[in-house]
């Protein structure tokens, strides 16, 4: 295990597999590895959802450590997902629900 400063990612994949909807990783150059997965090399996961046709977006990047990166992934990527969390607030907005407790106490 490294103490090594580099970056922590997350994709958003803009179609679920199976169950999986992120991948989370770490690197010391996370634009190079970003690129090798769009290629489907690395990660298993990322050459079977290339293969199925499935892309991704970059939904955050942040420094962090490998420590960092495991704390992340036991966590759940979905909590942790701009991505995901726009589409919360904007199926709660055409539902008419407030979107956080906040809003709930000033409507």
């Amino acid at each position: 295990m490294t103490g090594e400063v580099g970056d922590v990612y997350l994709l958003h994949f803009t179609s679920p597999y199976r169950h999986a909807r992120h991948y989370r990783g770490w690197s010391l150059d996370a634009a190079t590895r970003i690129e090798e997965h769009r290629r489907g090399q690395g990660a298993r996961l990322m050459k079977v959802i290339k293969d199925a046709g499935i892309g991704f977006v970059v939904a955050k990047i942040e420094p962090g450590t490998r420590a960092r990166e495991r704390q992340l992934k036991q966590r759940g990527a979905s909590r942790d997902c701009p991505v995901c969390m726009a589409a919360r607030v904007i199926a709660a907005l055409a539902a008419g629900k407030p979107t956080s407790r906040r809003m709930e106490l000033a409507a």
